[in-house]
């Protein structure tokens, strides 16, 4: 059974100071834009893998903390209205 994945096999050039160009066709598939990160991964056998990072929503410690049940922080009571 051949797989069959646009683009899958295309060719870059290796530059100056290790940078690669990602085909426009893979980036605008992928939704790649300027500033966006990349996963370099190396495998076993020797391949080399680029996967895009998904960008994590900004959360501060404190809401981190109150998605957790049962955990209070008495200081930020005084300072914020209670969450309806």
């Amino acid at each position: 059974m051949a797989w069959e994945i646009p683009g899958a096999m295309n060719e870059i050039l290796y530059m100056d100071k290790g940078r690669v160009t990602i085909p426009q066709d893979c980036r605008n598939r992928r939704g790649l834009e300027d500033g966006d990160t990349l996963l370099f991964l190396e495998t076993k056998s020797g391949a080399l893998m680029l996967k895009p990072v998904k960008a994590r929503p900004e959360m501060d410690l404190i809401d981190h903390l109150l998605r957790f049940k049962g955990v209070e922080i008495p200081e930020r009571n005084h300072l914020c209205p209670p969450r309806v």
